[in-house]
């Protein structure tokens, strides 16, 4: 009978060991893909139908930067390094997930050593210090019919986020979004930190403009 016993206990091990070991082969197979968020599952429900994955078109999707500061602005563009929507049967957007090549930060309104100077600043730990946090990224985990809700991450520090946007078509969208900065430990020259600076800071708030952002046909 203790045999019996022994038996049936090693084979239930083996079982849930094997099971353990499956998941976690699956786990690891599936970090480099788009986080499943809770509508991503409820787009599962038979109402919704079989999602499209679209990837998101990087040569054609603009994104651009605008920073203010006290005595003028500075605006500019950041490249979308890879990035996939998924869209139910009836076109809409139900989840998603999109990274930015920090390191690809421009400044378009200056020239010269001017323009090398401020991007060198942006690159550098007073900014976004692409040499630890080369990426950034935008989940989305929510879309109503003119507003979006998700997570940003910048500087591996991540805060929900939401903002209306627009359809232009079936593969174009637009969107304007406004962050604050010292959410994302970005405290240079922020009043809010550093109320001793006076007049002399730069307001925490950023707008990011997806202007559009494209998705493959």
């Amino acid at each position: 009978m203790r045999k019996i016993y022994f038996l049936s206990f090693f084979l239930l091990t083996t079982v849930i060991f094997t099971d353990s070991c499956t998941n976690k082969s699956k786990t690891a197979e599936s970090k480099d893909k788009v986080v499943e968020t809770k509508v991503a599952s409820e787009s599962k429900k038979p109402q919704q139908g079989k999602l499209k994955d679209y990837i998101i078109d990087t040569e054609n999707s603009i994104v651009e930067w605008i920073g203010t500061k006290t005595t003028g602005s500075h605006d500019g563009t950041i490249q979308i390094e890879k990035g996939v929507i998924l869209k139910n049967k009836n076109g809409d957007i139900v989840s998603g997930k999109f990274m930015m090549n920090m390191n690809s930060i421009e400044c378009t309104d200056l020239s010269g050593k001017k323009k090398e100077s401020i991007e060198g600043h942006l690159k550098d730990e007073d900014f976004f210090n692409t040499i630890e946090h080369p990426s950034a990224s935008f989940s989305i985990l929510e879309v109503g019919p003119k507003e979006i809700y998700g997570t940003l991450t910048i500087k591996g520090i991540s805060h929900p986020i939401s903002f209306e946007y627009n359809k232009l078509n079936d593969y174009q969208y637009e969107a304007e979004i406004v962050v604050d900065r010292t959410l994302f430990d970005i405290k240079y020259k922020s009043k809010t930190i550093f109320p001793e600076l006076g007049d002399n800071f730069i307001h925490d708030d950023f707008i990011i403009k997806l202007n559009p952002l494209s998705i493959s046909k």
